[in-house]
């Protein structure tokens, strides 16, 4: 429903459907685990959350390499050459190694771009990062953070949803804090605001932004939903059909789709019985092509809408299925944040290539760890955990550069960050909260329908 004043502002059309396709929409791409550039993914300890989506493969020319890239460094994560140590702990291999590329260079476009970190100097130094590779699992993930806790670093980026829950008890331990440019899953609401803080959304957001849509733009009032069976998947479908009841819908049936299998015929049916008008099905992109293709065969468009996981809004599976048979399907994603334009611009020339997916989001979380090391005077452990927070929301003057951030600080002044992949206002539990918008494929394309504020989103 365009031009109810709710849609995007300060974007052209073609920019935000560049950042869909480029980046799996930003950074919540969804919740089943899995790679959108790389196929499914078949490791263990899948918890969901937004690891997957957009195309993006794991190959990478910039530097520093997966594994140890830094020495150790002294308390405050001082290599002792008037360097600040900060680790970055994501997936280099595995299911999910597309996305520590992206990660890496995201993180570097905040250190070296025009009014990056190390441009403008640090507390009289400069930034350099040591990576730990998780290899999309938990175990490599605890001992990654081990090495990194060992080192002395203040702050990490990093980790992804498959590995974060098994990170949050260390991190408090530990007292290191981490800022993860990837993590949406369900599993870490309420969990976080000290230690644990993530710079892209909750899946639960993106459940809410697709139940509104379907019960308020659609008119939908009885939904099913259908899920790859992973945590990952049923979380998100659940909780969206959780926000459709809540806005007075009812929830007929549900159906877990084996992605083994060779056939959702039956599963289609079961959805067609039921009699549902909408159905939220998340599932990635192998499990949600076949079930695709099974959908037009039973004539099952006719009979009911789908809504569908970030995994799959790129435009790589509208070619993959069809443009004839995705045409009307709806996802969602995070709004591009403030500062969107300027970082892809300063990613472009430092990269050569557009960002891929969550590079937007970990420009954000180095951003934020370094102007938190401003404002405590010391790149120490408690440094997140003190002032993240006030950085990310207002009050304060509005700065999207960690160079305009420290001279505010440096004067006095409170900051209010803007981010690039979205406002970076947290809430109490380190989430940030900010809109959403529900894109339809149409002839060919994901278009932006409508975007919701963070308030019309709220609980």
């Amino acid at each position: 429903m365009p031009g109810d004043g709710r849609n995007l502002a300060g974007m052209d059309r073609r920019t935000y459907l560049a950042l869909v396709g480029a980046t799996g929409a930003t950074g919540l791409a969804g919740c089943a685990g899995s790679g959108g550039g790389s196929g499914e993914s078949t490791e263990s300890g899948d918890s969901g959350g937004s690891d997957s989506g957009g195309s993006g493969g794991s190959s990478d020319s910039d530097s520093g390499g997966s594994g140890d890239s830094g020495g150790s460094g002294s308390s405050d994560g001082d290599s002792g050459s008037n360097t600040i140590t900060v680790g970055n702990l994501s997936p280099f291999s595995g299911g999910l190694g597309w996305i520590g590329p992206n990660s890496r260079r995201g993180v570097n476009t905040a250190l070296e771009g025009e009014g990056g970190v190390n441009q403008a100097g640090i507390l009289g130094s400069t930034i350099e990062i040591t990576e730990q590779d998780t290899e999309t699992k938990p175990q490599p993930a605890i001992s990654g953070f081990k090495t990194l806790d060992s080192q002395g670093v203040p702050a990490m980026v990093g980790p992804s949803s498959t590995v974060t829950p098994s990170l949050v008890e260390p991190a408090q331990s530990s007292q290191l804090a981490f800022v993860s440019p990837m993590t949406g899953t369900i599993q870490l609401d309420g969990l976080g605001g000290e230690y644990v803080w993530r710079t892209v959304p909750s899946d639960s957001i993106g459940a809410r932004c697709q139940a509104q849509y379907a019960y308020q733009e659609e008119g939908h009032r009885q939904m099913a939903l259908a899920y790859k069976n992973d945590k990952g998947s049923q979380s998100f479908s659940k909780a969206s059909g959780e926000y459709f009841k809540n806005l007075g819908g009812e929830v007929l049936t549900e159906v877990a789709l084996d992605p083994a299998a060779s056939s959702y015929r039956s599963e289609v049916q079961k959805l067609q019985d039921s009699g549902a008008e909408v159905v939220s099905m998340t599932a990635g992109t192998e499990v949600s092509a076949l079930f695709f293709k099974n959908y037009v065969e039973a004539g099952a468009k006719e009979d009911f809408q789908l809504l569908l996981g970030n995994d799959v809004l790129t435009p790589d599976f509208i070619e993959e299925v069809g443009p004839d048979v995705i045409e009307g399907a709806v996802g969602q994603a995070p709004a591009p944040g403030p500062a969107y334009d300027q970082f892809a611009e300063q990613h472009q020339s430092l990269h050569d290539k557009e960002p891929g997916a969550f590079a937007a989001a970990a420009y954000d979380a180095m951003n934020l760890i370094a102007l938190a090391f401003v404002k405590e005077g010391e790149a120490n452990r408690q440094a997140v955990p003190n002032h993240l927070y006030d950085l990310g929301n207002p009050p304060g003057e509005q700065v999207s550069t960690f160079a305009a951030g420290k001279e505010v600080l440096e004067n006095g002044g409170e900051i209010d960050y803007q981010g690039a992949s979205n406002p970076q206002n947290f809430n109490e539990t380190g989430d940030p909260l900010g809109p959403f918008s529900a894109l339809q494929a149409t002839d060919g394309e994901w278009s932006e329908v409508i975007t919701y504020s963070a308030e019309e989103l709220a609980e």
